[in-house]
């Protein structure tokens, strides 16, 4: 009976788990699609239409030929949407009117410095290049964090031109990254520069253009497709929830009738691991459905509550019937199903939720 209840154990662990890479398989599917889906939206839109075609009828505006050089990414806060790019963005430019490094600004975000570093005219020729530090809005998917990838997006417009005086030039072979790690355990997969032309909407007597008609403003993008070196990550993330569960399964090398270490040890992890839970949930936004962390923190947590079960079962066993050795059988072969499950879980779920 001992033998079939600790087998039972491992299959509900079994059933657990494949239900569990289902829902992460179909995450890991859905990531693959969304990234060829962005990859082929912004490779459209690397392929910037004709400057006719961003410019008003009869407009000559003045071409400016930008290239964004990513220094670095930091602070990313994926609760808040955010993250931080520090770039250096080099301006060129022939004609008259224009200010293009004065009144660029971040269309996805807002630009907390920015801070000339070199200029020159040559020729009737001018160039312009800034540091700047700009804090970007993205929304991130906690549904397989770490295991997956995203999209990091610096979208860049002149604030007091429209096309009819102004139009972004991309300049691709200028733009790229300063080294090729500019941010701890995230991995480069590409990156890709364009300009795009979208129309905007226009109040009668707006600034942009003549009463009651449509503007054109053109817009830089700088995009960085990454993925997280998913096990420097993962670990950190639950480490505290896999040293709790650890120390619980001490309590099956203990007597039952030790009952302050025996149950101590397993409800001091299990508060641990609640602790761990509520760190790893306040750093990840919020989610529709079940995550990867939900699930690794619900095995853990099963787990310890399984601990104190089989502790109050063995106690039972020990003290009421008197029956130490069958106790101790009970002990070994329960330690070993909760081991294998939960062992067995967490090595299923992350092998399920990379990025196909």
């Amino acid at each position: 009976m001992v033998i079939l209840c600790a087998a039972g154990l491992v299959v509900l662990y079994a059933a657990g788990g494949w239900l569990g890479a289902r829902v992460l398989h179909r995450y890991a599917v859905d990531t693959a699609s969304d990234r060829q889906a962005r990859l082929e939206s912004v490779a459209a839109l690397s392929q910037a239409p004709s400057l006719s075609a961003g410019a008003p009828t009869g407009a000559k505006p003045v071409e400016v030929h930008v290239a964004l050089i990513m220094n670095r990414v930091g602070d990313v806060a994926l609760k808040e949407s955010a993250w931080t790019a520090d770039f250096n963005l080099a301006l060129r430019w022939t004609g008259e009117g224009v200010s293009p490094g004065e009144t660029f600004r971040a269309a996805n975000g807002e630009i907390l410095r920015r801070d000339k570093v070199d200029s020159y005219e040559h020729d009737g020729e001018r160039y312009e290049e800034y540091h700047v530090v700009a804090r970007l809005t993205k929304i991130f998917n906690p549904a397989n964090f770490p295991f997956g990838d995203d999209v990091l997006l610096v979208e860049l417009e002149d604030a007091a031109q429209g096309s009819e005086a102004l139009l972004y030039v991309a300049d691709e072979s200028s733009s790229g990254l300063r080294t090729g790690k500019i941010m701890g355990h995230v991995k480069v997969l590409k990156t890709l520069t364009g300009v795009v032309y979208p129309r905007l909407e226009t109040a009668p007597g707006g600034s942009d253009a003549t009463h009651g008609s449509r503007a054109t403003r053109s817009k830089f993008f700088f995009a960085i497709l990454i993925a997280p070196t998913s096990l420097y990550v993962y670990v950190p993330m639950f480490l505290g929830l896999f040293a709790s569960v650890a120390i619980a399964f001490i309590a099956f090398f203990i007597k039952p009738v030790h009952v302050d270490p025996r149950f101590g040890l397993p409800i001091g992890a299990f508060f641990a691991a609640v602790t761990n839970n509520i760190s790893v949930a306040s750093s990840l936004p919020p989610s529709d459905g079940l995550t990867l962390a939900q699930m690794v923190n619900a095995a853990g947590l099963i787990t310890l509550f399984l601990i104190l079960v089989e502790s109050a079962v063995s106690l039972y066993i020990f003290d009421t019937l008197g029956r130490e050795r069958l106790a101790r059988f009970v002990d070994g072969v329960f330690f070993a199903a909760l081991a294998i499950g939960f062992v067995g879980v967490n090595l299923l779920l992350p092998l399920a939720a990379r990025p196909l």
